[in-house]
């Protein structure tokens, strides 16, 4: 996913930075003058390390790792840690289970079946789906229990809240206009102006195929979910690294979905969601989501956007 950005404000600022929440980083600030863009990217980077002390997977300090080595007992957790979780449980309901805060542990087993060349059990899954079925965890107003074993992986949420975490924190500098923050393809705008965003093939990692389709946001955000490059080979199939956690077994009917939405956080997660769900399902069930826009590619290349993805579309490879 890349973007363009035309702006008729005084000063623009871009910039590109490597291994950022382990991929790349690209800024692009309007301000009144250099000075104040610059600060507003010193107050982006400030808020993205401190989010991911919080949410940090690879880090053992991380807020997120320190509670998750605790089981049954309260944990006094930062108001962003609570944030997430909370909305990771709420969108595991109203998806009904298609995102699943514990999936991993099923992710697991296929990369175990793959090690051993031949594909897991039937009673493998379903003693993994059954510990699934249980309550993870409990959070209150300041504090958070673990309550299963079961590894725990947010980052379908937490990326895209440190996305809009890190743009609200340019945004608030004062001079600023308008902020644009991409993180490995999970965007976000903020501010005045709009931008264009291209939505890569799913089909293909190739950058010289182009886009598949172009769209314009405004203090909107985007992100996209993808099947096709990663995944397990086991014997002579082919299986993507996409889980469905309802049955435990890889998604084979979707390769790709791109989502926008008034946040990136929900943008994150329901790209999660629509790239598990049947497309007729994530059509249906994103019509209670008035400000969601998507776009689903089938396994057979067929593409699928619902009205609000239409009427942002500029262009697309078809037309």
């Amino acid at each position: 996913m890349n973007f363009g950005f035309k702006s008729p404000f005084k000063h623009r600022h871009v910039a590109h930075f490597e291994a950022v929440l382990g991929t790349a980083l690209e800024v692009q600030i309007t301000a009144d003058s250099r000075a104040q863009a610059l600060r507003a990217q010193t107050a982006l980077l400030a808020e993205i390390d401190r989010l991911e002390l919080i949410f940090s997977r690879y880090n053992p300090s991380s807020e997120l790792n320190r509670w998750q080595a605790t089981i049954h007992q309260p944990i006094a957790v930062s108001k962003d840690l609570r944030v997430v979780l909370k909305t990771a449980q709420h969108w595991q309901t109203w998806s009904g289970g298609a995102f699943h805060p514990g999936a991993d542990a099923l992710g697991a087993v296929w990369r175990d079946a793959a090690r051993a060349s031949i594909a897991p059990s039937e009673r493998q899954i379903a003693a993994v789906l059954e510990s699934l079925h249980q309550p993870l965890y409990a959070v209150s107003n300041d504090a958070a229990t673990r309550l299963s074993t079961a590894p725990l992986n947010f980052n379908a949420i937490a990326k895209g809240y440190i996305v809009d975490g890190a743009t609200r924190a340019a945004q608030a500098v004062n001079g600023v206009s308008s902020v644009l923050v991409n993180i490995g393809g999970d965007l976000r705008h903020s501010g005045a102006g709009a931008v264009t965003v291209n939505i890569a093939n799913p089909a293909s990692n190739a950058d010289n195929l182009g886009a598949l389709c172009q769209v314009k946001i405004a203090n909107q955000g985007v992100a996209s979910s993808g099947a096709a490059q990663r995944g397990v080979q086991i014997g002579t199939q082919w299986h993507s690294h996409v889980i469905d956690p309802r049955t435990g077994y890889p998604v084979q009917h979707v390769i790709g979905a791109s989502v926008i939405a008034p946040d990136t956080a929900t943008a994150d997660v329901l790209a999660t969601v629509f790239g598990v769900l049947e497309p007729r399902e994530s059509l249906e069930l994103v019509k209670e989501l008035p400000e969601v826009g998507v776009l689903i590619v089938a396994h057979n290349g067929a593409v699928t956007r619902n009205g609000v993805w239409q009427r942002c579309e500029v262009f697309t490879k078809s037309s």
